[in-house]
């Protein structure tokens, strides 16, 4: 049976304007959370890493300040054809940009992006 205890928690129609609306640090914090779950080691439930999936693909910019538009050919491979290559690639950009945002911001981002997108 698929995971799906959350589902009736958000409104994902409000996935795309909320994507849409985050500010250049935000968007770090959407692109680091799909590279952990991009390559497995985010703790979320499957329903939410759907949720925070959505959101970083409606990203409209995936530029920031640390990120270049290079890391969605980086997340978009390890999507279509993960190797240890890639894995070990996500893994090194993951750690610098958790170094970069912090651990209670990235908290803080999970939790308001929840909040905005909560029924």
């Amino acid at each position: 049976m698929a995971d799906t205890k959350g589902a009736d928690m958000y409104d994902l129609n409000k996935v795309a304007s909320v994507a849409a609306a985050l500010e250049s640090d935000e968007r770090v914090c959407a692109v680091t959370v799909a590279l952990k779950i991009s390559d497995d080691s985010c703790k979320m439930d499957a329903y939410e890493k759907s949720v925070f999936m959505m959101l970083y693909d409606a990203l409209p910019q995936k530029r920031t300040d640390f990120f270049d538009e290079d890391v969605v050919a980086v997340i978009e491979t390890a999507r279509t054809t993960p190797s240890a290559q890639i894995f070990a690639e996500i893994k090194r950009r993951r750690e610098a940009a958790m170094e970069f945002i912090g651990r209670p911001a990235m908290k803080a981002f999970k939790a308001e992006i929840r909040r905005r997108i909560s029924v």
